[in-house]
């Protein structure tokens, strides 16, 4: 058996299986991928203790989906790198560790680009709605497109993040700051420190009344 694989699969299908897992299998599993995030070269003791957590606590025909998928047959590359529906073990670290859902072969590269974007570590006492990311390393980061200067958030950001739901979906606030809009010729993000922080402000609301249905 594949452990990376298996746990790349349980990853494919985690809005359905997680749910089958009681609160003590879950926080083994937490910390099986922990030690399996933190492990050096010799990564597979720790999958290999992750993917028993999940198979020993999911029902029997669950379990036995798995271990197929599971199958060395199933992926001849080397084990750690084993993709499931383009799934991989670290996106399981992701998804349980940090609660990030942008995983899998859709999502995956909205974050890659994203994350590309110059940024400053996060730092205890950050301005709480200020936009925060995190990649395969559970990293915490602040995009830099949000200061003015050193470690001063421009004003107008954290309003507009707010608006945005950046709290909930720092994802999809992010992505709206960096990518070419409709409203302008550039990105939001471009417009920081140019008189336009009302325009800003206006363009976030009349996102978020969409998104709630207002714009209906």
């Amino acid at each position: 058996m594949n452990p990376f694989m298996v746990l790349a699969a349980f990853a494919a299908d985690f809005a359905r299986l997680s749910r089958l897992l009681d609160t003590d299998a879950q926080r083994t599993l937490g910390a099986t991928l922990a030690e399996l995030r933190a492990a050096g070269p010799d990564r597979e003791p720790a999958a290999e203790r992750a993917a028993r957590t999940v198979l020993d606590a999911l029902p029997a025909e669950e379990a036995a989906r798995l271990r197929q998928d599971g199958d060395p047959g199933r992926y001849a590359g080397p084990p750690a790198a084993a993709l499931h529906e383009g799934y991989a073990a670290v996106d399981l670290c992701m998804l349980v560790l940090d609660g990030n859902p942008m995983v899998g072969p859709v999502l995956g590269p909205v974050r890659e680009r994203l994350l590309a974007q110059p940024a400053l570590e996060w730092w205890p006492g950050a301005e709480p709605l200020l936009i925060v990311l995190s990649g395969e390393d559970g990293r915490r980061r602040l995009p830099l497109f949000q200061f003015e200067a050193g470690t001063l958030p421009w004003r107008i950001v954290p309003e507009v993040n707010s608006v945005l739901g950046a709290e909930t979906d720092p994802w999809g606030a992010a992505d709206w700051w960096l990518s070419r809009t409709t409203w302008w010729d550039g990105a939001p993000a471009e417009l920081l420190g140019r008189g336009r922080d009302a325009e800003l402000l206006g363009a976030a609301r009349a996102l978020a009344a969409v998104a709630d249905g207002g714009g209906e």
